[in-house]
């Protein structure tokens, strides 16, 4: 899959999430997180209420099988 950006960006994680055709909320269960926490992720870097997703979460992205959701 190529990307906007390099590594994991609020960008690139809309477009995996577009491309993948998940909605948040399936992310999120993927991931074993709360919905919100990908909210945060995909909040734009220069506010206050974002968090960086962790590397470990990012790969865990990059092994997605269509069929695992």
């Amino acid at each position: 899959m190529t990307y906007p950006e390099i590594g994991y960006t609020p960008a690139n994680l809309r477009h995996w999430i577009e491309q993948h055709g998940l909605t948040q909320a399936q992310t999120a269960e993927y991931l074993g997180v709360q919905t919100r926490t990908v909210r945060m992720w995909l909040t734009e870097t220069d506010k206050t209420s974002h968090r960086d997703m962790p590397l470990e979460k990012w790969r865990l992205l990059q092994q997605y099988q269509k069929s695992e959701v």
